[in-house]
């Protein structure tokens, strides 16, 4: 796959979106055309710079239809350091030792901690859905150059590391992507060992996590049985 970033137009709506007033979902109304949850965990990763906060309104809409929603409990995500992966498992451990699998839903960098989470321990977890998430080389497909700051991930082989998370998932998986993505490369987000469940979405990334069509899709993946999902990745 060529690596390279979002062009430079996307990248300006992104901070032009920011800037703006979000738009709210209607609530009310994706609540009535959800499925019905069957009360199994779910556990939200926050996008890169952002904590629990930012998923609040989401995991609240998950919490209407039926289902334990989670944060990690971990602070503001800045990276692949040892304290969050480890925190991050340990946090997997918890959910699913009292409430068995468990579903992940990452935004962004979230997404490739879900994934990691889920080739490490995939016994504990239901399905992976990430959202808008640089499986493949995200240094390279990021908007930003990330090499500066790779000093607050030493003791990691960062090269190994995203190798990892791009593998075929042990567990059913659904990718979320946008091709008006102007903080990631939208085709580094697709994987293609789950192609039958890559999902195209509309909007720019800032906004994913109060996405309408984004609460829509991730509401009718997390009601499907693990056994029927006909997008579970490859081993």
């Amino acid at each position: 796959m060529k690596s390279r970033r979002p062009p430079l137009d996307l990248t300006l709506a992104e901070g032009i979106a920011l800037i703006r007033p979000a738009p709210k979902p209607d609530i009310a109304r994706l609540r009535a055309a959800a499925p019905r949850g069957d009360g199994h965990a779910v556990l939200v990763l926050p996008a890169l710079a952002r904590g629990d906060p930012y998923t609040v309104r989401f995991r609240g809409f998950l919490s209407s239809v039926g289902y334990a929603a989670y944060g990690w409990n971990l602070g503001i995500n800045i990276g692949p350091t040892r304290r969050l992966l480890d925190g991050a498992a340990d946090r997997l451990l918890g959910l699913s030792s009292t409430h068995g699998p468990v579903s992940i839903v990452g935004f962004s960098l979230g997404g490739l901690f879900g994934r990691w989470l889920a080739l490490r321990s995939p016994e504990r977890v239901r399905q992976v859905i990430s959202v808008c998430s640089p499986i493949h080389e995200p240094a390279r497909n990021f908007w930003l150059p990330l090499q500066p700051v790779f000093s607050l991930w030493r003791g990691h082989d960062l090269r190994a590391l995203a190798e990892e998370v791009a593998r075929p998932l042990p567990v059913p998986c659904t990718v979320l992507y946008s091709r008006s993505d102007g903080l990631v490369h939208w085709p580094a987000c697709v994987d293609s060992a789950c192609l039958e469940d890559c999902t195209e979405i509309a909007g720019p990334h800032v906004l994913i996590a109060g996405n309408a069509q984004v609460m829509g899709i991730v509401a009718e993946r997390l009601a499907r049985s693990a056994v029927t999902m006909p997008g579970a990745c490859s081993r």
